[in-house]
C-alpha cells in the first residue's frame, strides 16, 4: 500500500490539490494513512467520520429519505456525502466511502461490499467492489481502492 500512497500523493501535490473525505465504513483510515507522509497538511484538508447514520444525515445533510430508499451502503448516499462534504471541507478533491466489513443483516449487501465515490470538479466517479478476508483486511483493501480511484480521477 505504501507504494500506492506515495504515487498518490506524488501526483495530488504536482497538481497542488487537496483531498477532503467522508469515511464510514474505514473509520479514519484513510486520513490515518495520508498522515504518515510528511507534508501532509500540503495535500490534505480533512475527514469526517460518519460511521454512525446519524452522522450523515446530520453533519453531512443526507436524507432520511434517501437512506431509506438506498440504505446507508449504496452509491446513491456515497456520492452525496462526497457532494455534501464540499459545504464542509475546502478541497479539491472529495472521496467518500461505505461498506460493510462485518454482517449486517438490516442492510442488502453482502459483507465485503464497498461504495466508493470521488468528487472532483464538477465530475463524480463512483465504483463498487466486493473484499473477502476479515474486518480489517476489507478496510484495508478499501482505503487502497479510495487511492486507485482518486489516482484515476486526478490523471
Amino acid at each position: 500500500m505504501a507504494l500506492t500512497i506515495n504515487r498518490v500523493i506524488k501526483n495530488v501535490k504536482a497538481k497542488k490539490l487537496r483531498m477532503a473525505f467522508a469515511e464510514s465504513v474505514t473509520c479514519g483510515m484513510i486520513a490515518s494513512k495520508l498522515n504518515t507522509i510528511k507534508g501532509t497538511g500540503d495535500f490534505f484538508a480533512g475527514s469526517i467520520v460518519c460511521y454512525d447514520t446519524d452522522v450523515k444525515i446530520g453533519l453531512l445533510k443526507v436524507s432520511p429519505v434517501l437512506i431509506l430508499k438506498y440504505s446507508p451502503v449504496s452509491k446513491q448516499v456515497t456520492e452525496i456525502l462526497c457532494r455534501n462534504l464540499s459545504r464542509i471541507i475546502k478541497a479539491d478533491i472529495y472521496g467518500a466511502v461505505t461498506g460493510l466489513s462485518t454482517p449486517d443483516k438490516t442492510i442488502k449487501h453482502p459483507t465485503g461490499t464497498i461504495f466508493l465515490s470521488v468528487y472532483i470538479g464538477n465530475n463524480i466517479i463512483s465504483q463498487r467492489k466486493r473484499f473477502n478476508g476479515t474486518p480489517l483486511q476489507i478496510r484495508k483493501k478499501a482505503v487502497k481502492a479510495m487511492l486507485l480511484l482518486i489516482e484515476s480521477a486526478v490523471k
